[in-house]
């Protein structure tokens, strides 16, 4: 596996859910993507509250469309979320890889793994590819500007 620019975990949703790139499988381009769900996360049974394991998927298949788009940003338009079993409040792995990556909408798709490697959910997006903020505006841009 390659591991892509560390430099793009730097932004506050990535640093609150812990998230740590495992590598990207260069073949397939699925990228992996470890998190560490903070306390606030937990529901009522003391597992991860369902709507927030959004959070570090939405994450993963950004970065898949940022490996499968040569460095754009991801514009979430929809996911679908599909919940298989509770996550216990420990490290968990997500892997995501982009479908189709096109010039103007890029299909992704990822799975969530608890620490026993159990396949606990599943979530399927439609993103549109953007420019970093301040590209094509005479500014350096991207992860390492």
């Amino acid at each position: 596996m390659t591991k892509p620019p560390t430099s793009i975990l730097q932004w506050p949703s990535a640093k609150l859910m812990g998230a740590e790139f495992i590598g990207v499988d260069e073949e397939s381009m699925t990228v992996e993507m470890a998190f560490t769900p903070p306390a606030e996360f937990a529901n009522m049974r003391g597992s991860v509250q369902g709507g927030l394991l959004a959070g570090p998927m939405d994450e993963a298949m950004g970065a898949a469309v940022y490996m499968a788009t040569q460095g754009k940003l991801q514009l979430t338009l929809d996911i679908n979320l599909s919940l298989l079993r509770p996550v216990p409040m420990e490290r968990i792995t997500v892997k995501a890889r982009a479908v189709k990556a096109g010039r103007r909408v890029t299909f992704v798709e990822s799975e969530l793994f608890d620490a026993s490697d159990k396949l606990c959910a599943r979530a399927t997006a439609t993103t549109i590819p953007t420019d970093w903020p301040g590209a094509g505006q005479g500014q350096k841009a991207g992860p390492d500007a």
